[in-house]
């Protein structure tokens, strides 16, 4: 279910402006199909996609980044 809410938020953004989405497709360099059959952001384009939407990464994908160690001071 996590997934689905990642890429849900993905493509709202993607649908609230009409050429998103081929926009988006141009940029990274498949086609607007491609995208469309992703179950999740491949990592391969994850800064692209966070650089183009403004989502950031660990939101498009949180299962592939952890909170960082508190250290000992």
């Amino acid at each position: 279910m996590a997934k689905f809410l990642r890429m849900e938020k993905l493509i709202a953004y993607l649908k609230a402006e009409r050429g998103r989405l081929t926009k988006l497709a141009d940029r990274i360099g498949v086609n607007p199909s491609a995208i469309s059959q992703w179950k999740s952001v491949p990592v391969g384009h994850l800064a692209e996609v966070e650089d183009f939407t403004g989502i950031p990464r660990e939101e498009l994908l949180p299962g592939a980044f952890r909170p960082a160690r508190e250290t000992a001071a």
